[in-house]
């Protein structure tokens, strides 16, 4: 026996015996804890719930990005904008719009790189690979101009050998959500700060918890 209060779109909205929420006779199940939650001041989440998927947009303004050199190799820097609640983690894809800028006067104002997001802040190396881009693929920034360099990525999965979704583990430790950059090494190059200004969007839900 339901309790009906009102009705929306047709479905008849009420509580059941044992005070549960029911929407066009289906019980409906609290998942607000399957919500993550974005990391940092520069940073502004908007996130729309639609049954299990959630799809997250973040603004982020000058967010500070450290930038470490490593000689002879490459300059490299991450920073964490995004907390993935616990669990199996289902990652649809991701889009990234926006741009990087270098506040360093010895860097190169024309300088190459790549953007990628990943469970894991950037380390040493040329490249970006492994938990640095398994959200989103490292991709070409587009060649910098007066130290601002374009980056506009999106998720692309290998045709016929890959699937589009992610499926990560975060049952013992939730997954968070870094934004990396790599940019091509010059002998001028050294550590230095930037930031990134744009947006971050993607959609996931969580398949479960154990």
């Amino acid at each position: 026996m339901v309790d009906v209060l009102t009705s929306i779109h047709g479905m008849e909205v009420g509580l059941d015996g044992d005070r549960n929420l029911v929407v066009g006779g289906k019980k409906v199940t609290d998942i607000s804890a399957e919500v993550g939650a974005k990391n940092g001041a520069t940073v502004v989440e908007t996130t729309l719930v639609d049954g299990v998927f959630r799809k997250v947009k973040l603004t982020c303004s000058t967010t500070p990005i450290v930038i470490t050199d490593d000689p002879g190799v490459a300059q490299y820097g991450g920073v964490k904008v995004y907390d993935f609640p616990a669990g199996l983690l289902n990652f649809q894809g991701a889009v990234i719009d926006g741009s990087l800028t270098i506040d360093d006067t010895e860097m190169t104002d024309a300088f190459d790189g790549d953007v990628a997001l990943g469970t894991a802040t950037a380390t040493t190396g040329s490249t970006l690979t492994g938990t640095e881009a398994d959200l989103l693929q490292s991709t070409a920034l587009t060649q910098a101009v007066a130290q601002v360099a374009n980056c506009d990525a999106i998720t692309i999965a290998t045709a016929l050998t890959e699937s589009g979704a992610r499926w990560l583990d975060g049952t013992t430790t939730a997954k968070d959500m870094y934004i990396n950059f790599v940019i091509d090494d010059g002998a001028a190059h050294i550590t230095g700060t930037g930031s990134f200004t744009g947006t971050i969007e993607f959609v996931y839900c969580i398949l479960g918890d154990n």
